[in-house]
């Protein structure tokens, strides 16, 4: 099947990006033509390549923190001839890439399928009405080429090691920042050699230092509350923003973000350290600064959970296991694919189970079973892959 595979190239620092489009590439049943939405001339070019293709698969990267490279193409995506299959990136709420933008754009572009890496109730809830033929489940996975064991355990510098963006409180959820903040806190009390840092790195950075770690500490992604209209997102972002005393904030969805979005990733660094502390102040780092305790109270303590699950499992899950890098993680699903205790240990909500969950990573028989099962698991049955077979095989019944 000879099929186009859409990306946006803007940034290096989100590393399953390279690995969906180096497993489309790889595999045999397809016949790939990469195609980068973000150049000036690919609007012009895609029209071309439609013509010689059997199908299309739009990847995360086209609109999981912006929809600005996709927009352009629609109108010649929506004249296509061949079934469609698009990925979501970010799927949660959040005041920079709100799910509202992306429906729109679905809705238009009318999707054959929508690839959610959701579990299949949650992504329903969020993207029947624009999937003309369904919605699929299509979880992140291992690419075994990059996260592999390359360094025994006895040699590894760190105990606990941990590199994530901190979740914003638009979320309604802690978890993330919680267990993080508590290892960052309290590790070296614990007798633990422990790095906690939000620094992001590329994808053989990152597997290097999952190499250097004996474990890391993370929870399922996402959060348990999904808006198709992002109102609770919204009405967060107005009042956070209505405090004028603050000076001027550049919102998200200003035209000059969409700007700095296509500006080299050295230029947008420097603009944030610049915003930090001077009168102007990106919302993205205003938002930063908001206290998580009172946006929960007032947006999300009342609220009942959703009767669909909200969570999922992590590109960064499938990593670890793959390096033999041991996880400790509150309980969760993560797509009913870890097994709590089975694949990483499992640490309670309130810390209250901490002794027994040290006592257990520290302990060499108790950690190298559980690396083993992961890794074992993962290895066997979630890789890139198999991933890219059950997006052929869909598309291959659809053509």
């Amino acid at each position: 099947m000879r099929v186009l595979v859409a990306y946006a190239h803007y940034t290096d620092r989100l590393s399953y990006f390279d690995d969906w489009l180096d497993a489309f590439t790889n595999a045999p049943d397809f016949e790939v033509i990469p195609f980068n939405i973000v150049p000036s001339d690919s609007r012009s070019r895609l029209a071309k390549v439609l013509k010689q293709i059997d199908a299309v698969v739009l990847l995360h990267s086209t609109n999981a923190d912006t929809t600005i490279y996709l927009e352009p193409h629609i109108a010649t995506l929506v004249g296509r001839k061949v079934p469609l299959l698009t990925f979501v990136g970010n799927e949660v709420n959040l005041p920079g890439s709100p799910i509202a933008e992306k429906l729109k754009l679905f809705a238009i572009l009318k999707p054959d399928y929508v690839a959610t890496q959701l579990l299949l109730e949650a992504g329903r809830h969020l993207f029947d009405a624009v999937a003309s033929r369904k919605v699929v489940a299509v979880p992140h996975a291992l690419n075994p080429a990059v996260y592999y064991p390359a360094i025994a355990f006895r040699d590894r510098p760190l105990d606990i090691g941990a590199r994530a963006a901190r979740y914003l409180p638009h979320l309604g959820d802690d978890d993330r920042n919680r267990i993080l903040k508590w290892f960052k806190d309290h590790g070296t009390v614990m007798g633990l050699k422990t790095e906690i840092s939000d620094r992001r790195l590329d994808r053989k950075s990152w597997a290097h230092y999952l190499n250097q770690c004996r474990g890391t500490v993370s929870t399922e992604a996402g959060s348990w509350f999904l808006e198709r209209d992002d109102a609770v997102v919204n009405a967060i972002r107005d009042y956070a923003l209505s405090d004028l005393r603050r000076g001027f904030v550049l919102r998200n969805d200003s035209p000059l973000r969409r700007i700095g979005h296509r500006l080299p990733g050295w230029v947008r660094a420097t603009a944030r350290k610049v915003m930090r502390s001077g009168p102007i102040q990106h919302e993205a780092l205003f938002n930063e600064q908001l206290e998580p305790r009172d946006i929960f109270e007032r947006f999300f303590a009342e609220r009942p959970r959703p009767s669909y699950y909200g969570k999922c499992i992590s590109s960064r899950h499938f990593d670890a296991a793959g390096t033999k890098t041991c996880q400790i993680m509150f309980r969760g699903r993560f797509n009913d694919i870890l097994v709590a205790n089975e694949h990483y240990i499992a640490l309670e909500p309130d810390f209250s189970n901490i002794d027994e969950v040290l006592a257990a990573f520290r302990d060499p028989a108790q950690h190298r079973e559980i690396v083993e099962a992961a890794y074992d698991l993962v290895y066997s049955r979630h890789t890139y892959a198999q991933r890219t077979q059950q997006v052929y095989d869909l598309l291959a019944s659809t053509s």
